[in-house]
């Protein structure tokens, strides 16, 4: 009787053992970082808007956007930069978009507030084309006083199709 009381304890205990090792999680890679988009096609960077005031966007702020080759810490390097790619809609939000084909090193966005009426807040949205990641630097500040100013505020680092956005 013992043996067979002793027989299904240790049947039972083989049974749980099985099912918590076939349940068990199995250790995945390690994620890429948020700011990290790896993409075989290229980055796209998409510039919106809003103001305050909840009026329309475009009507009463402009703001245009660059990419430079470099990383660009001062307004006063941008003369001598090689510019990559710009955007300058007057009625519309701005896009750009860095290849997986372009040279690896790092890159800087750089935004003109060309013209601003209303104070608002940006978002810069960094997506890759075919990999479908995006990533954010949401809810910048701007205001009526930097109107004419330049903004320098995000570097990506292009690393073969790795694109790792780092916001300044």
């Amino acid at each position: 009787m013992k043996s067979i009381q002793l027989t299904r304890i240790l049947f039972i205990a083989l049974m749980l053992t099985t099912v918590l090792t076939a349940c068990k999680k199995k250790d995945s890679p390690a994620s890429a970082a948020a700011n990290e988009i790896t993409d075989a096609t290229e980055l796209e960077v998409y510039l919106s808007w809003s103001l305050t005031d909840n009026s329309a966007a475009t009507t009463s702020a402009d703001l245009d956007l660059y990419l430079f080759k470099g990383n660009i810490t001062l307004e006063s390097q941008l003369a001598t930069a090689t510019q990559i790619a710009v955007s300058d809609n007057s009625d519309n939000f701005e896009t750009i978009a860095l290849a997986s084909s372009a040279a690896d090193g790092q890159y800087t966005i750089v935004l003109d507030y060309f013209e601003i009426l209303k104070a608002g807040k940006y978002t810069l949205r960094f997506k890759g084309t075919g990999s479908g990641k995006i990533y954010n630097v949401a809810d910048v500040s701007f205001t009526v006083a930097e109107d004419g100013k330049v903004k320098l505020p995000v570097l990506i680092t292009k690393a073969g199709q790795k694109f790792t956005v780092t916001k300044k």
